[in-house]
């Protein structure tokens, strides 16, 4: 058993020392940055003959086996950096090799903080590896420079009436841009807000000196370019508030004023009609919940002193539906015009002859107007109008015309209206029975005239 392991053994190392002898020795790689200081290169992939034989590692080293006889072509890349391209033989035992950083494009984008528009003839310097550029930005506001990937560089921007700007960049491995904004030195913004809530207020005309700069952004910001150390005339005009007119100092240490708007007073009607285009007296108008007054005989109220804004306006009376309006005070003298429904409810009028018997076919009227008739159950439902008087008449051939006067009101208890009919005597049918009596006992008198009578004696003959 011991002589079978030793053989063993003898055989694997022959067999490695012959695999070493025929594909030659093994040499060490080590990729490394050029650069002023020596780094190794982790992750570079290597070719032999184009062939991709593995990468290399954290410290950037890789090892491959020598070849037998001739020299081959040896490949080395790794992004941001310039190819390598060489070669090794069969006496190599160890090869370095230096790469170089790719050369890239990094573009700076040069803008006014305030409109966004682009800067040209910005003096942009660029400081790095041991270099520095200086270039002026084009008509776009552009300056371009190149640089060596993964490096790290400093951004310097001066221009007139502008503060100047410097920040660090990395190049990375790719071509990169940078947008820089630069703020004016004399630059000043004024903050409109509502007086009130503090609310910043978007929309508001700003005049400096008595020429108009502009209108404040959704922040309620408006950026000018204003020198330091002078007073100046400031005007802000905004619908809906107070105009504002004031001077202010800029001091070299002010960088924005606040001015606080008040909102204006308006003044606005509500008018209230009924359906019939009348105005409507004593109509109770609320706002935002609060009495504000009633309507007049004209029907209309006035409401002073309201702010800009949005107000909730409730109309009632006892005689109509209520009414309700969201309305938006904008402009002075608003006209807030209100048409009131009447109030109604059903009501059923019931025709009865005697101890309650129904009257069908009835004809009813309403103030006159005929509202129908009544069925075969002696009833008709009709919807009236609530606190309003009204004259109910009910009409039927062989009966006398009932009328009644009923104030409808939602506080009837009965819902039922009860109009008596009372049978009338008829004349014309009397008249015919009459003329056809004394008719028949004209025939009978004349009759008896044409008829002769008879002579009767007590005694006689021939």
């Amino acid at each position: 058993m011991q002589r079978y392991g030793v053989t063993l053994f003898i055989a694997i190392f022959l067999l490695l020392l012959m695999t070493v002898t025929f594909c030659g020795a093994v040499v060490i790689i080590q990729v490394i940055e050029k650069d002023d200081f020596i780094a190794p290169v982790q992750g570079a992939l290597v070719y032999s003959n184009e062939t991709p034989i593995g990468k290399t590692d954290e410290e950037g080293l890789i090892q491959v086996l020598s070849p037998a006889s001739d020299s081959v072509p040896l490949k080395v890349e790794k992004f941001g950096y310039d190819t390598w391209e060489g070669t090794f033989g069969p006496k190599t035992d160890e090869l370095l090799v230096e790469l170089q950083k790719a050369e890239l494009s990094l573009a700076v984008h040069l803008y006014d903080a305030d409109t966004m528009n682009p800067l040209a003839g910005v003096n942009v310097t660029l400081d790095g590896q041991g270099e520095t550029q200086s270039v002026l930005s084009d008509q776009n506001g552009t300056a371009v420079f190149p640089v060596q990937a993964r490096g790290s560089y400093q951004i310097k921007a001066e221009a007139d009436q502008y503060q100047p700007v410097s920040m660090e960049v990395d190049a990375g491995i790719a071509d990169k841009e940078v947008q820089v904004m630069l703020f004016r030195g004399d630059r000043f913004s004024i903050v409109v807000k509502d007086g009130e809530s503090g609310e910043t207020l978007q929309g508001a005309r700003v005049s400096v000196e008595g020429i108009e700069k502009g209108t404040t952004d959704s922040k309620g910001i408006l950026n000018l370019p204003l020198p330091r150390g002078k007073v100046y005339l400031i005007r802000v005009v905004m619908d809906g508030y107070q105009e504002y007119n004031g001077h202010q100092i800029v001091e070299s240490n002010t960088a924005f004023l606040a001015i606080p708007l008040t909102k204006a007073p308006y003044t606005v009607f509500v008018s209230v009609s009924n359906e019939d285009a009348i105005p409507v007296d004593g109509a109770l108008v609320l706002v935002n919940g609060t009495p504000a007054g009633s309507t007049g005989h004209n029907g209309r109220l006035v409401l002073t002193n309201l702010t800009a804004g949005l107000y909730q306006v409730d109309i009632q009376h006892p005689d109509f539906v209520p009414a309700q309006h969201m309305v938006r005070v904008a402009t002075q003298g608003e006209d807030i015009a209100t048409e009131l429904r009447y109030r109604q409810e059903n009501r059923t009028i019931k025709t009865v002859e005697g101890p309650g018997s129904p009257v069908a076919g009835v004809k009813i009227s309403l103030n006159s107007k005929e509202a129908g008739n009544t069925g075969n159950t002696g009833i008709l439902d009709v919807t009236l109008r609530m606190n309003q008087n009204y004259t109910i008449t009910a009409e039927k051939d062989g009966y006398h015309p009932a009328v009644i006067e009923r104030r409808i009101s939602s506080t009837d208890e009965v819902s039922v209206i009860t109009i008596p009919m009372e049978q009338s005597f008829n004349w014309v049918f009397l008249g015919i029975a009459a003329i056809g009596i004394i008719a028949i006992l004209g025939g009978i008198l004349v009759l008896r005239r044409r008829i002769p009578r008879r002579s009767h004696g007590k005694g006689g003959g021939l």
